[in-house]
This record gives C-alpha cells, sequence and structure tokens, in this order.
C-alpha cells in the first residue's frame, strides 16, 4: 500500500455507546474516495468499555486503524497529539471529526474535492441537533473571540475540519501542553498566521450517545478560563 495521503483523527473518551457505528460508518465512506489513509483512533483514558471495543474494530478491519492510548488529558490536546503524529509521518492531509456521531460523513467529499486549494477547511453548523444550549454557547464564544482576540471563527470550535500538515507543526508548537479548549487555540493561530480558509454548511447531527466533553453548566467558568489562557498564548 501506498503511503497514506489522509490522518483522520478520532479522540475518543468513554464513547462505549457510539465508538462502533462513528468508526464502520467514517471508514466505509473515506474508502470510497481514497484507499490511501490512517484512522488514529486516541483513547484519551476511557474508563467504560471503548477500548475493547475498538480493539474488536482492529481485528474487523484492517492496519488502517490505529488505536493509540494515553491517561486523560482531555479532548483539544488528544487532537493535538494527533495532529503532531500525522505531521511527524508527513501525511499531508489531517482530517479531524468527533466520536458521538455528530459529525456526518455525507459531506466528506466536499471537503475532500476542495483540500488542494485551501490550506483548512471548516464544517460550518448551519443545523444542530444538539440543543439550543449548545449553539448559544457557540454564539458566545464566537463572540469573546471578536471581542478579545480581534479575529472572526465563523465556528472555532467545530470539530469538522481538513488541515495541510505542510506548515502546521510550528503552529501546534505555540500551544502548551495544559491549554483548554486547545482546537480553538489553533483556529485562533491559524487565523493570525493567514492560512487560506474555506467553510463547508454541515448538519450536525444529536449524538448517538454518552455525555458532552463539556456540560453547559460549565461553560461560563471555561470560558474565562479560555479568555486568560488566551492572554498568554498570543
Amino acid at each position: 500500500m501506498t503511503e497514506p495521503e489522509l490522518a483522520i483523527i478520532l479522540p475518543v473518551y468513554n464513547e462505549q455507546a457510539s465508538v462502533r457505528k462513528v468508526v464502520l460508518e467514517w471508514f466505509q465512506e473515506i474508502e470510497n474516495w481514497t484507499e490511501n489513509f490512517s484512522f488514529l483512533c486516541l483513547n484519551d483514558g476511557s474508563t467504560d468499555d471503548t477500548l475493547k471495543i475498538l480493539s474488536r474494530l482492529r481485528n474487523q478491519l484492517d492496519a488502517r486503524l490505529e488505536i493509540l492510548s494515553h491517561s486523560n488529558r482531555g479532548h483539544g490536546q488528544t487532537c493535538l497529539e494527533g495532529y503532531r503524529i500525522a505531521c511527524k509521518r508527513n501525511i499531508p492531509h489531517i482530517l479531524q471529526i468527533d466520536s458521538d456521531g455528530q459529525c456526518d460523513p455525507q459531506y466528506f467529499f466536499r471537503f475532500w474535492r476542495l483540500r488542494d486549494k485551501f490550506e483548512v477547511i471548516y464544517g460550518i453548523r448551519k443545523t444542530r441537533e444538539d440543543g439550543w444550549r449548545r449553539v448559544l454557547a457557540s454564539l458566545v464564544l464566537k463572540t469573546v473571540l471578536f471581542a478579545t482576540q480581534r479575529v472572526h471563527c465563523a465556528d472555532a470550535n467545530v470539530p469538522y475540519r481538513l488541515i495541510h500538515t505542510e506548515k502546521l507543526l510550528p503552529i501546534l508548537n505555540k500551544i502548551p501542553p495544559d491549554f483548554f479548549l486547545a482546537n480553538v487555540a489553533l483556529a485562533i493561530l491559524l487565523k493570525k498566521s493567514h492560512w487560506t480558509h474555506h467553510y463547508i454548511p454541515i448538519r450536525f447531527r444529536e449524538r448517538y450517545g454518552g455525555e458532552p466533553s463539556v456540560r453547559f453548566g460549565k461553560f461560563t467558568e471555561k470560558a474565562i478560563e479560555l479568555i486568560k489562557n488566551l492572554g498568554g498564548l498570543l
């Protein structure tokens, strides 16, 4: 098999209710467009049966499905670990998705066919089935980033994103290992680095199961933490 041209980054934490379906549907969809990919499942210290399910999937599929486990460090930092692996392996493109089923594979081809025209392509959640609270949280985040950083990020924390790796590693290295919402920090840094951006409207599905990494009741606390962290980052 030739070298991978795509790394799929799937951070996983206690997603036993959804991870099997997510891996299978994405594996099948990506195979429609390229056979040369590495599907990196990054197990972020799950305490349920997630790892057992992933191990069975590894036997069912093939060596393109990789399972990498570490102690819990949070969603954003787990994503960055996957990004760094892809960069060090010289895999030219990264697709980040989530393991809860909200990222719909039907939109993948729209990202893939534009992969050489833009350095980063984001999904923008025009239709959301995860409730008004999450919509409000995203709106507040967008407003805070513009007010404090003077950057316009259409959907800074969206997990559905396709990124070139060629110039990515130096930007990743600017994000401290304890930075909360590292995906947001990366979105800001890519904006400030003048990468070419593109946005594709997507439908964000209801979760297959499990709980979100940040409960809505904790959002204000985490937003304040994010603002403090950004002051030391940029």
